[in-house]
């Protein structure tokens, strides 16, 4: 059976890391890695990663700290408006709901006019005689509808609140 770990493995993997290989380790862990295919290849990758790290740090552009302080405050600043204009945006979906409900409410109580001056388009117009017998038809309100601006008055504010959130 084949052996899929090596007991030195560890010893080989913390010298390709700390950057002591192969220079600054011993003579014996050089032999063993010779001689070693799972050390081998532990050793080649752990030691491309590391170069790759190195090259990476070594690319890396730190901003100054001026910088960093500023674009600290300026997303402090945003966070604050956000947050300032929450209830704000609250208010608004209520107003607006108020004035749908208004105006479901101006509807309703001038629909009894409505009506009436549906009724007399027939005698204005002569040509609307034969649509006539539908008129009731066409402005007759549905029983659910009162309900219905009543849940749509209430659930307004709430779902214009929850779509401009940005939580």
């Amino acid at each position: 059976m084949i052996s899929i770990d090596c007991p030195r493995e560890p010893e080989a993997l913390e010298a390709a890391c700390a950057g002591t290989w192969p220079d600054r380790c011993d003579e014996d862990l050089r032999a063993h890695v010779a001689t070693c295919a799972i050390c081998g290849e532990v050793v080649e990758v752990a030691r491309a990663l590391r170069e790759d790290h190195d090259g990476s740090w070594r690319a890396a552009s730190v901003p100054a700290s001026g910088v960093v302080w500023w674009r600290a405050q300026m997303r402090a600043r945003a966070e604050a408006a956000r947050a300032a204009a929450k209830p704000i945006t609250f208010v608004q979906g209520v107003a607006a709901a108020c004035v749908v409900g208004g105006a479901i409410a101006l509807a309703g109580a001038a629909f009894p006019w409505i009506r009436a001056w549906v009724a007399s388009l027939p005698a204005v117009f002569p040509a609307l005689d034969a649509a006539a017998a539908d008129v009731p038809a066409l402005v007759s309100l549905p029983r659910w509808l009162p309900l219905a601006a009543i849940v749509a008055v209430l659930l307004a504010p709430v779902a214009i609140y929850l779509a401009v959130t940005d939580d």
